[in-house]
């Protein structure tokens, strides 16, 4: 009997397998790069640490500075703050940086309400780590409110963005060659950022789409989408320069204003693990309410991470926080293995203005308003294998990021999306949403561009591939939308993207 069952359990997992259906979108992205023609989908595979070409290393080779070492005492009525920073003060003085440390038991901060105090990392190789997230493990707690203050955030001192050169000619979305003006200030390894503003190029963007007027960032003598993307230097051939990673957008030569390479200053190696962060939201005596005031939005946010490349948070957990963890101008960065949960707060985990964030293997559980997002001119941000509350949005903030992935997600909605409508549409192109299971209280219809309602869903003509729920649920202003209902091959579209490029082999055949 248990033999027929095993051959009977195969059976019908050969047959779910043997019935899904292997994506033309996917097929398509294939015989696009064999072929050297640009794909329908963009490569999302740019994405994470070191661009997923390497594991996160081991820290245990490197020098431990133990925070009780420098007056942090655990389980006590004491603030930590203080003995936090002088810790991590000594592990910036040291060459190679070094592991904060955090021994097992609960360390308290936030003593007063100023918000411009907060744990300050400003050097790279700097890594916080705890003793486990769960029972038994590192717990640190904030304890007073501090409004639109992150409690430990990682910024570097210099922020400069200098012009290098400009770029003199147009180049296709998922290239990797620009032809610039000078290069006598760029080098092979150098990172740099593609920067353009200007409403002539928003408009040929756009088009044919139309824009509202109330969008009104997009318009006049310093209006525009921003365009803020990121790249590593891989070659120089006179004036002509290759990067590692592909541009996402076409980018065209406009009279108004011109497409600069700028240099791109960041801390790097840095991370977060093995801690549990909690705060005193959970006993503020109202539930949340959305935008209700700063109290319910942003007075307990714990870790920010602002222009740093190569570094990760993995192996945490965010309970009762009005923010969780904020990444901006993030470059190659890895979120892994993260949970979410307690009283519901804002939002959860969100990337702005930078190239090639990680999500992967999160869970939101509904404790925060906004699941995993992106905003604010973001490239190639990929939430995979994540999964979402109920009624809990995808978090699209405005500002028009693009070319972003939502791959093998389970849970979550589209409506309510942030951001204020000045800053809309709330997505350029390519937002692709990828075996995507919508699950919702109610039977839901998406306009995707609607200029009529001021909560609209301003997403330029999204990709949907495989979008299964568990309502009714229908599309207006599509992109393309293709086997609703059913499961597609590859199950993720990161992980078969990534394979392809570091190995050649495609995992969905």
């Amino acid at each position: 009997m248990k033999k027929l069952f095993l051959t009977m359990s195969i059976l019908a997992l050969y047959s779910i397998t043997f019935a899904q259906k292997v994506s033309p979108l996917w097929t398509d992205f294939v015989e696009a790069k064999q072929g050297g023609k640009t794909p329908i989908l963009p490569d999302f595979s740019f994405a994470g640490y070191h661009f997923s070409e390497k594991p996160i290393p081991e820290v245990s080779g490197k020098k431990v500075f133990n925070v009780v070492d420098y007056g942090a005492k655990p389980n006590d009525d004491e603030y930590d703050d203080e003995a936090i920073q002088r810790a991590i003060n000594a592990a910036e003085k040291n060459k190679d940086g070094g592991v904060v440390f955090f021994p097992s038991g609960k360390f308290l901060i936030a003593a007063d309400t100023d918000s411009t105090k907060y744990i300050r990392v400003s050097k790279s190789n700097i890594i916080l780590k705890g003793s486990g997230s769960g029972a038994g493990g590192t717990e640190i707690y904030q304890d007073k409110m501090r409004i639109n203050g992150r409690q430990i955030q990682f910024k570097p001192t210099d922020l400069s963005a200098k012009k290098l050169t400009t770029i003199t000619k147009d180049a296709d979305r998922e290239s990797f060659w620009v032809e610039v003006a000078d290069v006598s200030a760029l080098k092979v390894g150098q990172d740099v950022v593609i920067r353009h503003k200007s409403e002539e190029f928003t408009k040929i963007y756009f088009a044919p789409l139309q824009l509202k007027p109330e969008w009104s960032r997009l318009f006049g003598d310093k209006g525009g989408m921003l365009i803020n993307e990121i790249h590593t230097i891989e070659k120089i051939e006179g004036n002509r320069v290759k990067f590692k990673n592909p541009l996402h957008f076409d980018l065209k030569i406009v009279k108004s204003a011109a497409f600069e390479l700028a240099a791109y200053h960041y801390i790097e190696e840095c991370g977060v693990e093995d801690i549990l962060f909690t705060s005193n939201w959970k006993t503020y005596g109202e539930d949340f309410v959305h935008h209700k005031n700063a109290i319910h939005d942003y007075a307990w946010e714990a870790v920010g991470m602002e222009y740093v490349k190569n570094s990760w948070v993995r192996n945490c957990e965010f309970r009762d926080w009005n923010e969780g963890l904020y990444i901006r101008s993030g470059y190659q960065v890895s979120v892994l293995n993260v949970n979410f949960k307690g009283k519901k707060g804002h939002a959860s985990v969100h990337a702005r203005t930078g190239y090639g964030v990680l999500i992967k293997n999160c869970h939101f559980n509904d404790a925060q308003h906004h699941g995993a997002g992106t905003g604010y001119s973001a490239v190639g941000t990929v939430i995979t294998q994540c999964t979402l509350g109920s009624d809990q949005n995808i978090d699209i903030h405005s500002g028009q990021p693009f070319a972003t992935l939502y791959d093998d997600i389970k849970g979550g909605v589209f409506y309510n999306l942030g951001g204020p409508e000045p800053g809309h549409p709330h997505h350029g192109k390519h937002l692709v949403l990828w075996n995507f299971q919508h699950q919702s209280a109610k039977d839901q219809h998406y306009n995707f561009w609607d200029l009529n309602k001021r909560r609209n869903y301003t997403i330029a003509q999204p990709i949907l591939v495989g979008f299964q729920s568990d309502r009714k649920i229908s599309f207006e202003n599509v992109g393309i939308n293709q086997d609703q209902g059913k499961q597609v091959l590859p199950k993720s579209l990161f992980e078969a993207q990534l394979t392809l490029r570091l190995t050649g082999k495609n995992i969905a055949k």
